[in-house]
């Protein structure tokens, strides 16, 4: 029987507070990261299961045959096409993102829109808190808001009916109120859903009425739905033949479609377009992973701590067994033990989690609803894995104490039967995973940070890069980049089309002799552009302005083209396209740069400057001092310019720019960093328990050594040169598993460090943190008192 007291057990535990701080703090720490991890893997395998026909939409991307590259957007117009020659899609929808500017008294509002069909709220099953399904979007001058929208615009849901005009006087009446775009492909900055029409507000190639003319092949998020019992999938392949009899661009941009389920859309590595956002697969189970070794980590302490104090709790299990305890008692009394210590780790856990929610949600890049826990099945879920780990975590010390009999305390006999086989085996783990972590942490940083410091072969310190093709197409423009220039932090600014980062006008053009079209990069740039970047030709000339073309290496050749040539090409005059003008002079070769990162190839570059630039999208400003003072006061002159508030949804300096590339990559080296730091923490309070049995264990031989005349640095090395042999044989199997792993990631960046060396300092790093905490924990806390105890032991009576 067991004879379990919460008082008895709670008074065990105010008698040994490093054991008691110890266990609560490292099970707390991991079962909080274990619940923000299950939180944030709820959420994102939840995305979108409200829909209740998901497993019969389609989304339709688009494969460029000409470089295998893939895009899951789609022209409007091939909805219209595939729905008349499949009988098997009765529902088609597309969707554009866009944007309307509103005034709220003085201010402006800008409202992010998504320009879709009439049949939006048939297809997808969003909650509409507000309005009716059916017609809400059924008329063009509809607009259904979501709900944190209307409460910022409006205060209150309750909205149907009220108008909303626009700066440029359009007016919209709201047709329904919809639930907040969140754990859905949807983006979550959408503010509003309108008639697709207002699509050709953002390019007239969005609109059927101009296709084939003129067309933005992947800007439309493009979804058909088909009848029950239908798999499209199949069909794919005579979709794939379809395609070329209504695609008028064939053979010159050959063009492949395919077909996603909307179930299996979310964690797709297919570059999206804007009006969704995708998941991270990769993030998911390196979160799942590490999570798990740090709730690992917890209770090996746990059991380490627990076994550790066997010497101490004998006498105690073995009065027990002598009051008529059974060794199934005992166990039992164990295992009340640890799910006493893991239920009470768990309430601090959940506070801990609500907590630092917001602060792991900005680590993640994704917000974490608490609110789940307080579900009945999450309340259900919580108890069972409590559960579970007490019993994990508990097995072990039951085995051991239920297993002391009365006659071994006696004799003692009992440390024959408590050697450190379990602490050494859990100690060699804990670093085995710490070094692992560490190399792991730190080669993804450092190659993180090689990316970001890549030689691109322009500026990139201190210049601010504003889009804004709305703005500065108006009469405004000149007026503000006036101001702009009368900044004190200002040193020069101009506006032009295209800018280092994004590149210019990526678009196909057929030359002469070619079957298939070449994706180039046009520039439209002044003088000041190329000074601000620094990008000069090889010839060490000046820049020439007045309509003059530079070219880089690639589109030298493109061209047919010498270095030393004076005059462009026949192959250039004879190109039939309005993107490369006839009656332009040619200033020479320019040093080549990288657009969008460093591991893309470069494209041909033709790089036309003037004066002044027509209808342009970018801003660019070289400033001087303290950059984000100087993105305050450049926000200020926007303000004061426009009437309303700059668009700061994109990173508006060239370094957050080349950053916002690697974000993901980014924000996954941050997070395994932060589980390795983690991880050194949890493992050092482990040491903490193998120190504690080590010196228990050994505290007669300790003293019988001093009788004998060793020294206390030499009693020092030896007992420090036992856990260094831990921490050697783990760091000899933590080398195969890291360079498995990390040879794989990193084969994917053709720009990379050289990394193995890195494997060997998180090995030094590891050794040197527990040969510290070994010697400070083994002979300056516990050592001088364990010496008098081992001494007063092996005294003559």
């Amino acid at each position: 029987m067991s004879n379990f007291n919460l008082k008895s057990y709670f008074t065990f535990l105010s008698r040994n507070k490093t054991y008691t701080a110890v266990n609560v703090f490292g099970l707390a720490v991991s079962l909080t990261f274990v619940i923000i991890i299950g939180l944030y893997t709820w959420q994102e395998t939840s995305i979108d299961r409200q829909h209740s026909k998901a497993d019969r939409i389609y989304n339709i991307g688009l494969e460029f045959m000409d470089d295998s590259s893939r895009v899951m957007g789609c022209h409007h117009a091939s909805l219209r096409n595939l729905r008349m020659h499949y009988p098997e899609i009765e529902n088609t929808c597309g969707m554009v993102t866009g944007s309307i500017k509103v005034r709220d008294r003085d201010d402006v509002l800008n409202v992010n829109t998504i320009n879709t069909d009439s049949t939006f709220f048939s297809m997808f099953d969003f909650k509409l808190l507000r309005g009716d399904r059916a017609t809400c979007l059924s008329n063009k001058g509809n607009i259904v808001v979501t709900e944190q929208f209307a409460h910022r615009y409006f205060g209150t849901d309750d909205v149907l009916g009220r108008t909303i005009m626009t700066t440029d006087s359009l007016h919209f009446r709201v047709t329904g109120v919809v639930q907040n775009f969140d754990n859905t492909i949807i983006s979550k900055n959408t503010d509003a859903l309108v008639d697709f029409a207002y699509a050709e507000r953002e390019g007239e190639g969005n609109m059927d009425k101009y296709f084939p003319g003129q067309i933005n092949v992947t800007n439309c998020a493009c979804f058909v739905q088909v009848r029950e019992g239908c798999d499209l999938m199949q069909k794919e392949a005579d979709i794939q033949k379809f395609w070329p009899t209504f695609w008028p661009y064939e053979p010159a941009m050959p063009l492949r479609p395919f077909l996603t389920p909307l179930n299996k859309l979310y964690f797709n590595d297919t570059p999206e377009v804007n009006v969704m956002q995708f998941g991270n697969i990769n993030m998911v189970r390196i979160l799942l992973a590490v999570g798990l070794v740090i709730l690992l980590f917890s209770i090996m302490n746990y059991i380490n701590l627990t076994v550790a104090q066997c010497g101490y709790r004998a006498r105690e299990m073995a009065t027990r067994r002598l009051f008529g305890c059974s060794r199934a008692g005992i166990s039992t009394n164990m295992f009340s033990e640890s799910l006493t210590m893991c239920a009470f780790s768990c309430i601090i856990a959940a506070a801990m989690t609500t907590a630092t929610a917001g602060f792991a949600g900005r680590i993640i890049g994704k917000d974490i609803d608490t609110g789940i826990l307080a579900t009945p099945w999450a309340i259900a879920a919580i108890v069972l894995f409590v559960v579970a780990v007490s019993l994990l975590a508990g097995i072990i010390p039951a085995t051991v104490l239920s297993r002391v009999k009365p006659i071994e305390v006696v004799r003692g006999t009992l440390t024959k039967h408590t050697k450190m086989i379990f602490s050494r085996i859990f100690i060699t783990t804990e670093n085995l995973i710490t070094i692992v972590l560490l190399s792991c942490a730190l080669i993804m940083s450092i190659q993180m940070r090689h990316l970001l410091n890549a030689p691109v072969g322009y500026n990139r310190e201190n210049i601010i890069s504003l889009f804004d093709p709305w703005k500065f197409n108006g009469n405004d423009l000149t007026v503000f980049l006036d101001k702009v220039r009368e900044l004190p932090c200002t040193e020069k600014a101009t506006a032009t089309c295209g800018c280092a980062v994004y590149g210019g006008n990526n678009t196909g053009i057929t030359f002469e002799g070619d079957k298939a079209q070449t994706t180039v990069h046009i520039f439209n740039v002044t003088p000041e552009f190329m000074e601000i970047y620094g990008i000069t030709p090889k010839n060490g000339s000046k820049i020439q302005s007045g309509n003059t073309l530079y070219l880089n290496d690639q589109a030298l050749e493109l061209l047919h083209m010498k270095p030393t040539d004076t005059h462009l090409s026949r192959r250039y005059k004879s190109t039939n396209s309005n993107m490369l003008p006839a009656d332009v002079r040619y200033g020479g070769v320019i040093n080549n740069f990288h657009t969008t990162n460093i591991m893309q190839p470069i494209s041909p570059y033709f790089i036309f400057v003037n004066d002044k630039i027509e209808y342009p999208w970018y801003v660019t400003i070289k400033v001087k001092g303290d950059i984000v003072d100087a993105l305050n006061e450049v926000k200020k002159v926007y303000k004061e310019v426009f009437k309303e508030e700059i668009n700061d949804s994109r990173p508006m300096t060239v370094t957050g720019q080349i950053a916002e590339l690697f974000e993901k990559d980014i924000r996954t080296s941050k997070i395994v960093s932060l589980f390795a730091f983690i991880a050194i923490i949890i493992s050092l309070l482990g040491l903490v328990a193998m120190s504690t049995y080590f010196i228990q264990q050994r505290a007669r031989e300790i003293a019988v050594r001093k009788v004998f005349g060793s020294t206390g640095n030499q009693i020092r090395l030896r007992l420090i040169r036992t856990f260094m042999l831990y921490v050697g044989i783990a760091f000899v199997i933590a080398v195969p598993i890291v360079v498995h792993f990390m040879s794989k990631w990193i084969e994917q960046y053709s720009y990379r460090i050289v990394w193995w060396p890195w494997i060997v300092a998180a090995g030094v790093i590891v050794m040197l943190i527990s040969r510290r905490q070994a010697q400070s924990l083994c002979l300056s806390a516990w050592l001088p008192w364990q010496c008098r105890a081992g001494w007063r032991a092996t005294r003559p009576p």
